[in-house]
């Protein structure tokens, strides 16, 4: 999941009380990493010769098997695969980005679709998911409205009321899908399985109708939702450097347990003020939890973090909407590691750290190899994101997100403007 564009922000609309004296900038140029960069020259060994879906569909099986999912569970994950990517998707892979297309932010490296592990600290459990851009046949954003607008209906139609409403989403869709509206994205498409669930979920942009209109954007539909304590709970978080990046909505038919998850943006923050926003926020919450988490994803470093921000993901649900069900903080690995062995360490390090089980390491190490199709130490990129959640129980796991790397790894020539 890239960050969208940050470039030339305008002024945010915010209340008073908050009002936005500083306007962020979402710096190109991570913090220098403590190994020696990737040269500019590297690229992935082996050429792709397939289609998108081909593609897909042979690193999500891959995948599947890293983690032991069986072989129902496996099918559900393929078949949502096949059918969210559409006609698009058997269209060949370019052996180069093709920047005269639509550009896609899904993904560090533009890949129209993301992976992402969930992995219990206790147990190991796991929960796959991908994340899909349903893309346009034609370079605008209007294009790309009309086919990730189809595809939600097409997914409303395929998995039926049991399974899949549209109900809440309409309550919010003119907020977030208006007909001027700006950036890079419309939306995007997730599945997610495991022994126990089957969901989709799509994400919105709370920027399209201008950075002057965020917060109002977000609190209108949280509002709309039932939400409006949790709105006030999260105002009284955010100061001048945050700002919502993402609207998740949970398209599940029922609407005490579906999750809208609000992603915040937490600019040249460190580990210890992100902290403590997540204390405010719920009492229960761990400060020395979430520096550690930082710390060791960081190679050591409490930040600030003035590269690619940290993230935070506020879950909440009608069943009780004064408190968040669950906290999510994430770290952009792909922005402060010199390439994926690095990367690996700093994980490695993390699960020592944690004593997670023996199952929990090794299905991390397999879903890396299931994916990557160069050496770990040739580049950076298949490690986007590293996320640490904690739900009210204080039950934590971390979610691995990973590039597919379509276009080769990340080097320092601006593919990695746009980081989830």
């Amino acid at each position: 999941m890239a960050l969208l564009d940050q470039n030339n922000p305008d002024a945010w609309s915010y209340p008073q009380s908050h009002q936005v004296a500083h306007q962020c900038q979402r710096t190109t140029t991570a913090i220098k990493p403590t190994m020696p960069a990737a040269p500019a020259s590297a690229v992935m060994d082996q050429v792709i010769n397939g289609s998108y879906i081909s593609e897909a569909n042979r690193q999500v099986t891959r995948l599947s098997e890293a983690v032991g999912q069986d072989e129902v569970t496996r099918e559900k994950l393929l078949h949502a695969l096949k059918f969210s990517g559409g006609e698009w998707c058997q269209n060949a892979i370019p052996q180069k980005l093709d920047r005269s297309a639509w550009v896609s932010d899904v993904s560090n490296d533009h890949s129209p679709f993301e992976y992402s592990l969930a992995l219990s600290q206790q147990t190991g459990a796991s929960e796959l998911r991908f994340l899909i851009e349903a893309q346009p046949e034609e370079n605008s954003l209007a294009a790309l409205k009309e086919s990730t607008s189809r595809l939600t209906d097409d997914i409303a139609t395929e998995y039926g009321p049991t399974k899949v409403s549209l109900d809440r989403l309409n309550l919010v869709r003119d907020l977030f899908l208006p007909s001027d509206a700006e950036g890079m994205l419309a939306s995007w498409h997730s599945f997610a399985t495991s022994k126990t669930l089957e969901k989709w979920k799509i994400y919105l942009n709370p920027l399209a109708s201008g950075r002057q209109n965020t917060f109002n954007v977000t609190q209108e539909a949280l509002e709309r939702l039932g939400l409006a304590s949790s709105w006030k709970l999260l105002e009284s978080i955010m100061t001048r450097d945050d700002y919502p990046i993402y609207f998740s909505l949970g398209l599940s038919p029922n609407p005490e347990d579906a999750e809208v998850k609000v992603y915040v943006a937490h600019c040249d923050a460190s580990a210890t003020q992100i902290a403590q926003k997540h204390v405010k926020m719920d009492p229960n919450s761990s400060v020395h939890a979430i520096e550690l988490f930082y710390s060791v994803m960081a190679g050591g470093s409490l930040g600030p973090y003035r590269g690619k921000p940290g993230l935070s993901c506020f879950h909440f649900k009608n069943k009780d909407p004064s408190r968040p069900a669950a906290r999510t903080v994430l770290y952009p690995m792909d922005s402060y590691a010199a390439n994926d062995a690095e990367a690996q360490e700093r994980i490695e390090t993390y699960m020592n750290v944690i004593s997670a089980p023996r199952i929990y390491r090794e299905r991390y190490r397999n879903a890396i190899s299931s994916v990557q199709r160069r050496p770990l130490g040739a580049g950076r990129g298949i490690h986007s994101w590293v996320g640490m959640k904690e739900k009210l129980d204080g039950k934590r796991s971390n979610t691995f997100y990973l590039s597919a790397e379509l276009y080769g790894c990340l080097v320092d020539d601006g593919l990695s403007k746009s980081g989830r």
